[in-house]
């Protein structure tokens, strides 16, 4: 019997989704009735804040982001203009950003984020 509950997880107690705008066949964004990308769910996972200020370097490269998360490792690739819908799983803030960089490891994967500012 191997039923891992998606809440309450210690490492990883909130929750991330990832949308990606739909495109036309030229590769435009596609647009609803009131001129609004349309976004689809390509992902989601269960996932921890590791930090605030994501200035982290990564093999001499600095990616420079407001959040950094971590997340089991996973198989689907996750575009640098992808949107992520972050759920705190604490507090209940949602936080909506779009990806600035995203890389698997053998241990686990990162997303790093900027805020979008509504």
């Amino acid at each position: 019997y191997n039923h891992k509950p998606m809440v309450n997880n210690p490492r990883f107690p909130h929750r991330l989704e990832i949308f990606r705008s739909r495109k036309t066949e030229n590769g435009e964004p596609e647009l609803d009735e009131q001129n609004n990308e349309i976004f689809d769910k390509i992902f989601e996972s269960e996932c921890g804040l590791r930090s605030k200020d994501g200035n982290v370097n990564v093999n001499a490269e600095v990616i420079k982001a407001d959040y950094k998360l971590a997340l089991p490792k996973h198989s689907q690739i996750i575009k640098k203009t992808d949107r992520i819908v972050f759920t705190n799983g604490i507090n209940g803030e949602i936080i909506t950003g779009t990806v600035k960089d995203s890389k698997v490891f053998n241990m686990g994967a990162n997303i790093w984020f900027n805020v979008i500012d509504n």
